[in-house]
């Protein structure tokens, strides 16, 4: 959570293939596979004991071999329970039958009007000291607060802390926010580093204030256009004027994609875009939900 924030919150997922205003988003628990692995689940403790933000997640398995997901924020005297929602588990592919990423979406009451929205994205990484879960909090207020969007990311190892004690509420669309400028940088074409499979090329758009981003995927014998859409930006901190992250949402008749882009310098000092691409499967086809992670440079 935030410095400032000490009640609960959301940001849930939307998606098209042209341009609008509107966001409509995927399911909060999809049915598709993959299965959750059995490395997600438990409790996991931010490695920053100082942090300002969520320091505590519980990960439980569900009935749709999914998981439920309770994030537990910094608050005095005692940690916020968020409270339990469902999560998508993603793989690595369309074939996988276990996974180790989730996403999870929630929004957050205070009598009785919604001011605030989360999404939690993880996902389970090997180190050197064991396995790590690296998790991105993506939050919009809604509020009139004045507080911008903001996205900022933490790594959990296991330990022991607080239960579920009650449920959350569930969410599936993505609103505006008060969203930062995007930064003039991330603007322009890009290309992919390595496709496989995936993406070829990323172009951004549009105005800081109303980004676009247009991409396609990687077909034979020419890329498959994927559109466009209206992205939302978020900064480091809720008062941040200039961001760096955008969300761009898309829909297609078997499935909905979700697009995280970041702009970032690569160690050889070259600007590029990371981009992280969340498949969910719609059509019951038994196609697994599957997590993407690409790095695009400059054309």
């Amino acid at each position: 959570m935030n410095t400032t924030k000490s009640l609960k919150r959301v940001l849930g997922l939307a998606a098209m293939t042209a341009i609008a205003v509107g966001f409509a988003g995927p399911a909060n628990a999809s049915p598709a596979p993959p299965k959750a692995d059995t490395s997600l689940l438990g409790t996991w403790v931010n490695s920053n004991g100082l942090t300002r933000s969520v320091k505590q997640i519980v990960i439980v398995p569900n009935r749709s071999s999914s998981v439920n997901v309770d994030a537990f924020g910094s608050c005095t005297p005692t940690l916020c329970e968020w409270g339990s929602v469902p999560a998508i588990t993603y793989g690595t592919s369309v074939s996988s039958t276990t996974g180790t990423a989730f996403q999870s979406n929630q929004r957050f009451l205070s009598r009785g009007a919604e001011w605030s929205r989360t999404s939690l994205q993880g996902n389970v990484v090997k180190t050197a000291v064991g396995l790590r879960l690296v998790v991105r909090e993506m939050t919009v207020f809604e509020d009139g607060s004045g507080r911008r969007n903001y996205a900022v990311t933490d790594v959990f190892q296991r330990g022991e802390g607080k239960s579920i004690t009650r449920l959350g509420l569930p969410v599936s669309t993505y609103p505006l926010g008060k969203a930062p400028a995007l930064t003039w940088a991330a603007f322009g074409s890009w290309t992919a580093v390595s496709p496989s499979g995936g993406l070829v090329s990323v172009k951004i758009s549009g105005s800081p204030v109303a980004p676009v981003v247009s991409t396609a995927g990687q077909c034979s014998p020419t890329p498959c256009s994927w559109g466009s859409s209206r992205g939302i930006t978020y900064g480091t901190s809720i008062s941040s004027t200039v961001g760096g992250t955008v969300l761009a949402p898309f829909t297609f008749g078997f499935k909905k994609a979700q697009l995280v882009v970041q702009y970032t310098t690569l160690s050889t000092g070259q600007p590029a875009l990371r981009v992280y691409v969340y498949n969910e499967f719609t059509d019951g086809s038994g196609r697994s939900n599957y997590l993407l992670n690409q790095t695009f440079v400059r054309v």
